[in-house]
């Protein structure tokens, strides 16, 4: 018990990151609903890595994988190997690695967060309050019990989602560069050790994440160039630990080539066109938006020089660049309202909880004036009686928050959570800065009611949005996870061997991935070879066979009586004693309705028939 006692802050880390674990992996093979291609295409490449070595194209460990066209970054790729290795190829098994890094991102925000507040080389006294002991551990705990219950972070931590774990690599990832930083070279006893190790661990982190989601390509330099802007005075103070033996600069030296070597493998993908293939879909002067700049310019009625002045690529840029980062600081983003994609949010409700957005709202406005250009760097201040931190901690603090959303912004989606997912560890530390600021603002005697109160609401808060995520949106938005497919195939696995050849409309996306991943097939027979049809056209890649097995497009199914079908690829196909898997209103009339596979709203997803 007198352990227990003494390291209290540990226990409660340990029970709020089980209440997160819990959360994450509770029902994780059928919540979300099933899984969309793109968690497939995480999964059945994974499996393949894991017995050839190779992706579904036959390319040798790969730097990106090529998948659809869409070019995935390969860090959460290989990392499901592990789990498919050690569970199969399973919903669970590609699912693991994000509920895992969504778990492990509760402790990462408490060391992040308490690393911010703590007492460092300009702050050498001990931060408490009255007989509360060390308000460093209370705030960090409330960080990581929020983002335990955060429904943001909720949310993305079940799908297979790269931008999950690239998330939880950036929070530890700073976690460590700010525990380099922070170090005091005069009166750290364990240094080099401990200060080198946290150099090297942070860049060797901070380096996977980006080649684990694109945001990071661009969020993690921009932060990195801005914290050594913050702390240069005591980075100065730092330079004396790297001379002397090469011994003690061991650390520097693995630092440096280890960033040299992550920043080189992007410049090459760059260079080779692989690394901004993704970008080349979603960036914002499109050729479609290019033509529409042209087609304003020349029916404008400003003028010839003032319609080039208005109307031209960079005014263009701006303009949709500004009016996308403004966004995702607006209310209608956080409760969305505007921009929801119903993968990666439940529309209508809030991203935080209300509770937590009010929290974060007062946090971040009240704190506003360390921007002030004439405060001091090294300037300590006392926001309340709850709190003491640098100006340093909370400028870096909101330079996080504020370069969060400018890779999303260049993208032509509307605001949507995922892209800006790296705002949220700046959020929960600004809701708890609100918090302690009103801590200090109500009387003594009111603070245990108040604190039990907003304990209650963001409770019931987050209760309700679980009933929606459980119930409610499940039913509403299965077809946004390409429901049905899994009983398709299985349908498919289990009959293919009494018809010729088999037909699955491409009605839903890429059917040939969740044929292959169901199916568990060869990684031999799915990879390009002369049994199959597979091929690049418009810059995306096809697949038109497996086997015997033909993906069509749906809109080229006619309801009249069919005898053959073409393929993408151009070939045309006998439809004689086959299996055909349609949609509703692509149903030959020469076909024989077998089943119907439904949407969990009741609306029909694919009809599977057969043809003589």
């Amino acid at each position: 018990m007198k352990s227990i006692i003494k390291n209290r802050p540990l226990v409660f880390l340990i029970l709020f990151t089980l209440l997160g674990g819990l959360l994450r992996f509770w029902k994780l093979d059928s919540f979300p609903v099933s899984l969309n291609w793109d968690e497939a295409s995480h999964g059945y490449n994974a499996y393949s890595i894991l017995l050839t070595g190779k992706d579904e194209w036959g390319v040798r460990f790969p730097q990106i994988f090529r998948a659809f066209g869409d070019y995935k970054l390969p860090l959460y790729i290989y990392l499901t190997t592990l789990p498919v290795w050690l569970f199969g190829l399973t919903t669970f098994s590609v699912r693991f690695i994000s509920a895992l890094a969504g778990t492990l991102a509760i402790p990462g925000i408490y060391l992040l967060t308490r690393e911010l507040f703590s007492t460092t080389s300009a702050t050498q006294h001990e931060i408490t309050t009255n007989n509360h002991g060390p308000i460093t551990n209370n705030l960090a705990l409330v960080t990581a019990l929020l983002l335990a219950v955060s429904p943001w972070h909720f949310f993305i931590s079940r799908p297979a989602l790269e931008a999950n774990l690239s998330l939880t690599l950036i929070i530890f990832g700073f976690y460590f560069l700010l525990k380099f930083f922070h170090s005091n070279p005069r009166t750290n006893t364990h240094e080099p050790i401990t200060n080198n190790f946290a150099l090297t661990t942070s860049i060797l982190l901070l380096g996977l994440s980006l080649h684990t989601y694109n945001t990071a390509r661009i969020f993690v330099p921009l932060l990195v160039v801005v914290l050594f802007i913050i702390f240069r005075p005591t980075f100065r103070s730092l330079r004396p630990r790297f001379h002397g033996p090469i011994t003690n600069n061991l650390a520097l030296v693995t630092a440096l080539l280890l960033a040299l070597l992550f920043s080189g493998l992007v410049i090459f993908q760059v260079f080779l066109g692989e690394g901004t293939a993704r970008y080349e879909k979603l960036k914002i002067l499109s050729p479609a938006t290019i033509f529409q700049i042209g087609e304003q310019r020349a029916h404008s009625s400003l003028g010839p020089l003032v319609s080039r002045l208005v109307h031209n690529r960079p005014v263009y840029f701006l303009t949709a660049f500004s009016k996308n980062y403004l966004g995702y600081f607006s209310p209608p983003f956080f409760s969305q309202q505007w921009g929801a994609q119903f993968q990666f949010a439940i529309p209508g409700q809030n991203l935080l909880t209300l509770p937590v957005f009010l929290l974060a709202l007062i946090g971040i406005l009240s704190h506003l004036s360390v921007l002030r250009p004439q405060l001091s760097k090294n300037s300590e201040l006392i926001t309340n009686n709850f709190t003491l931190i640098t100006s340093q901690s909370l400028r870096f603090l909101y330079a996080w928050l504020l370069l969060s959303p400018v890779a999303a912004s260049l993208t032509i989606d509307p605001p949507q959570a995922l892209r800006p997912n790296p705002m949220i560890p700046a959020i929960i530390p600004f809701a708890c800065l609100g918090l302690s600021r009103l801590l200090n603002i109500i009387p003594q005697k009111f603070i245990k009611s108040f604190s039990i109160l907003l304990a209650l609401w963001i409770g019931v808060s987050f209760g309700f949005y679980l009933r929606q995520y459980f119930g409610y949106y499940p039913l509403t938005y299965s077809s946004s996870w390409q429901f049905g497919y899994a009983e398709v195939m299985t349908y498919v696995q289990d009959h293919r061997n009494e018809y010729d050849r088999v037909f699955i409309t491409k009605r839903f996306g890429e059917p040939h991935i969740f044929y292959a991943f169901f199916n568990q097939e060869e990684p031999e027979i799915v990879q390009p070879n002369q049994n199959n049809i597979r091929f690049k056209k418009s810059d995306w890649f096809w697949t038109d066979k497996i086997d015997n097995v033909y993906f069509i497009n749906d809109w080229q199914i006619p309801i009249t009586s069919i005898k053959i079908l073409p393929l993408e690829s151009g070939e045309e196909v006998s439809t004689q004693r086959s299996l055909l898997i349609t949609s509703a209103g692509h149903v030959p009339v020469n076909a024989h309705v077998i089943r119907t596979v439904n949407f969990l709203d009741g609306s029909p997803a694919f009809i599977i028939t057969s043809v003589p």
